[in-house]
Order: C-alpha cells, then structure tokens, then sequence
C-alpha cells in the first residue's frame, strides 16, 4: 500500500511538473514573445492633452505646412496632429512595422517573407499589443477583428480603424513602428475629387493627327519624339505594360475584343484587373485613354493608335479618379503596385495618379515593384483647385518612380503640367497656340478619338516608348533601359532644373539599345 502511495506522488508530481512546463512554454510563445519581439525607444513620446485640433483648423494648418515647406509627409507631424487626422473622415491608421532597429527597409520589400521569421513574429506581437493597448479603455471587449481594416500579406503593413490617442502614443513609442499613417485624410470642404474622369469635348482639329496604314490616325505628338521611325525597328512585340489608373471603358472595343485589330494582330492579350472596387470597368475616361496612348492597337477602324502597338497589356482598375484622396485609393494603388510587381511578364508601369501628400503607404507599394525590377513611371501632376503652384506629387517625386511631365510643343510646360527637380523625362503633348490641342487617344467609345492632356497622357506616352526599347532587347534591365531613355533625350548630358533631360526620343533610344545591349 505505502509502495503504490509512493509511486501514486511521483506520477502526480511528474504530471504537475509536466503541466507547468506547458503553462511557460505557452506564455513565453505569447505575452513573453511580445516583450521579447517589440521594443520601446529610449525616448517616450507623452499622450496628447486635452481635445483633437478642428477639423478646419487641421486643414488649414496642413495646407499651411505645404505652402511653406513645399511638402507634407505624416512622419514628421507631431502626435497631436497625428491623433487630430484620424478623428475624421474613415479613421484608417496604416502601420508600416519591422523588426526593431532594423533601419530603412525599402531595398528589402518584395522579399520579405512575412509568412515566418523574425517578421511574423513582429507581426503577431503587434496584433496583441494593438488589442491589448486597446481594451485598456475600452468599455466592452475589442477584438482584433474589429480592428483590422487590412492585414497585407506581402508587404509589412497593419490598417486598422482607430480613434484612442492612447494605443496611437503607445504604437508611436516601439521601434518596431516604421510609420504611423491616417491614410484617409484629406483637406477641404469635405468633398473627394473627380478630377481627369470627364473627358474633352473640344472638337478634334484635322491637323492634329495624320492617317496611317492600315486605317488608323498617328496623334501629332509622336512625330515629336520620334515614334513613326521607331516603328522601322520596333514595335513592341513581348512586352507586357502594366496601366494602373481609374477605370478603363467596357464601351471601347480595341481595348477589348479588337485588341488585336489591324498591324496589332500578333496574338498579344489584355487583361483587366482591379484593386479597388468590384469591377475594373467603369465610367471614368481616364483609363481608358492611357491605355489607348501606352498599347491601342494600330487598327484598321480609323481609330487613333498606341506607341506599343503589338505590346500585351495588363490593367489594374486601382482608383475613382486621378487624385488620390481616399484610404481605399491610397491602398488600392499600393496593392495594384504589389500586383504588378509579382508578374513576372510586366516590364513596365505606368501610372498617371497622385497626390501632393507624402505617403508611406504608397511607397512601400512602388518600392516593392521597383525592387522587382519594374520601371515605373508616374505622372508628375496634374493641376487642380489650391494645388496649381504644387510641385512633383507623389507616388512621382520618391525615387523608386521615374517622374514624367508634358510640355507644349514649343518646349515650355503646358499650361496644368506640374514640374521641378524630381522630373526625369518630358513629352511634348500640348500646341503651343491653343491649350485644349492635346494628345488624341481613344474615347470610351466609338472610333472617334479624343484630346487627352496634362502629365498624365506624357506618362502613358513614355511608357508605350518604354515598351518599344525593351522590345529591341529583352534582357535589358530596368537601369540600362533608362540609359536608352535618359543619354538620347533633349538636354542629355544636361539635366534641367526643372524638366529632367527633357523630351524622349524613341528612335535614337531604340537605336541605344541595339547599338549598347
């Protein structure tokens, strides 16, 4: 009896032996995980006092900021400001996060396995300090689901719906926190905009465009730049050029079923895509001439043809308009860039869209197609209400973007082209005697072609030029097309303060490439 007493406690022993081992084993994959994983910075950032700045007040004082400074980026407000944003419009917060003390990642986006590692660890302690931080105040019970607006799975970025100055000043206190970012706030009256989605109505004049063989009208522009001599050489052919832009036109057949209508009939293909949204399809114009300027088909329907006539495109509806100012465009762009990035048959981006507000968000996307080794090519900006005088936008100005503008045919900017130091390359786009003369692509619908202007469609134009080069050589990386580009363009070896090495020449680039590559 006392022998099996005996053996009876050294069982009850071992098992509790056993049973606390789990229990530390558990909590040191948990809250012990988090302590160990996420670190404070030395120096402590105190909780706003008293009530968010007004709403009016806010806009005014960032609107201030960009006048004065000739940027605004969310890094380097203060707290308060910060904490204000968020009180209004949908409350988004993006978390850009990293291992702590791991300094700039961006040359490190696109390979980044979030999936395990040190990352995912970083990843799910910043889930429970989220949670935990914020049921400290919480009158019922929040879970993360509540929270979570987007979990990205390629890029190291939480958004959450977040309001409580206290969980803000506690994640702005970890070294793990890259960025803190209200990513839908936007100043003014309260309205979004709709600006670049209507269209022209101006008449089209019938010196602006030339018929070509088998039936499509040249736009007057690419005699410019050289693209009918290009045409001797290249045309294209191999190259997928991604568009991320507004919409694109279900209306337009030659952007459709007619593809590969006319010289274009090589079999190419186009796919529609969105990140925003539930359809790539809609009634912005926008889209639809960008495409038609990069990669419409040199048909025989009397329609106006692309530079990258007989290119593949791939098309991402990622955006309402031209202008980025909601949370959902803002990371619609940031996933259509993601998207682009990992096909592996996309060599060029291009992208008419912006905003004058810096974006981390943004930047991570184009960061992570750049990384690819993706040309992306963004317009400089497009002039609307109290951003006239503005500068370079964003996604263009960051340096993983190649800034593109257009300028009238006499060289001198058009009249709503933005432009300055962070402008690479120029297309000319505009007639010098009369503003609403611009580039011709196609319309939403019919064969009836239509202006297009501003950086936007010199972007477009770019990228079909781009195609054109890299068709030559299909090896060719990312920096020696550049090279094409760059060392045959207008000012090459001098670059302009304010237009970059000017307007492209599609002839002398393709004529690089062979020679070069």
């Amino acid at each position: 009896m006392r022998k099996n007493q005996k053996h009876l406690i050294y069982l009850l022993a071992s098992v509790m032996l056993m049973v606390s081992a789990c229990s530390k084993e558990t909590s040191n994959s948990g809250n012990g995980d988090t302590a160990s994983v996420l670190e404070q910075k030395s120096t402590l950032q105190q909780v706003p006092s008293g009530s968010p700045i007004d709403e009016v007040t806010l806009n005014k004082s960032v609107i201030k900021t960009l006048e004065n400074t000739g940027d605004f980026k969310w890094t380097n407000t203060d707290l308060k400001t910060l904490w204000s944003a968020l009180q209004y419009n949908d409350h988004s917060l993006a978390i850009g996060y990293a291992p702590a003390n791991a300094g700039d990642i961006s040359s490190k986006l696109g390979s980044i396995n979030l999936s395990t590692g040190i990352y995912r660890k970083v990843h799910d302690a910043l889930i429970d300090f989220i949670v935990t931080e914020a049921n400290k105040t919480a009158s019922t019970p929040i879970t993360w689901q509540q929270l979570v607006i987007e979990d990205d799975p390629s890029l190291p970025i939480l958004t959450v719906r977040l309001t409580d100055k206290n969980v803000l000043t506690a994640l702005s206190n970890l070294k793990n926190v890259r960025y803190l970012e209200p990513i839908d706030f936007w100043p003014g009256d309260g309205n979004r905009s709709s600006s670049g989605c209507s269209g022209s109505t101006y008449g089209i004049n019938t010196f602006d465009y030339t018929n070509i063989t088998p039936a499509a009208k040249l736009p007057w522009n690419y005699n410019n730049i050289t693209v009918p001599s290009a045409w001797n050489t290249a045309q294209g052919q191999g190259i997928t050029v991604g568009v991320i832009d507004a919409g694109i036109s279900a209306g337009q057949p030659l952007l459709g079923s007619s593809f590969n209508d006319g010289a274009s009939s090589v079999g190419r293909t186009i796919q529609v895509d969105y990140t925003m949204g539930g359809s790539a399809y809609t009634t912005c114009t926008h889209g639809t001439s960008m495409c038609g300027a990069a990669v419409g088909p040199r048909n025989g329907q009397n329609a106006t043809t692309g530079v990258a006539y007989k290119s593949n495109l791939y098309f991402i509806r990622a955006a309402d308009d031209v202008v980025l100012d909601a949370s959902v465009e803002i990371t619609g762009v940031k996933n259509a860039m993601v998207r682009m990035g990992d096909r592996a048959d996309v060599k060029v981006i291009s992208m008419s869209m912006g905003t004058p507000f810096g974006s981390s968000v943004l930047k991570d996307g184009v960061d992570y197609a750049y990384n690819k080794g993706k040309l992306v090519l963004a317009a400089a900006g497009t002039s609307y209400s109290w951003t006239s005088w503005w500068g370079v936008i964003y996604p263009a100005a960051y340096s993983s973007c190649v800034a593109v503008t257009g300028v009238k045919e006499s060289n001198s900017t058009c009249s709503d082209c933005h432009d300055g130091s962070q402008v690479l390359l120029t297309v000319p786009m505009e007639r010098s005697s009369n503003t609403s003369r611009n580039s011709l692509s196609l319309a939403p619908s019919g064969v009836n072609p239509t202006y297009i202007g501003g950086s936007s469609i010199a972007t477009a134009t770019t990228a079909g030029v781009a195609a054109l080069v890299w068709s030559t050589k299909p090896n060719m990386t990312r920096a020696q097309l550049l090279t094409c580009l760059t060392n045959t363009a207008q000012y090459y070896p001098t670059r302009n303060n304010s237009r970059g090495y000017g307007n492209i020449n599609a002839n002398a680039a393709v004529n690089y490439a062979i020679s070069h590559y």
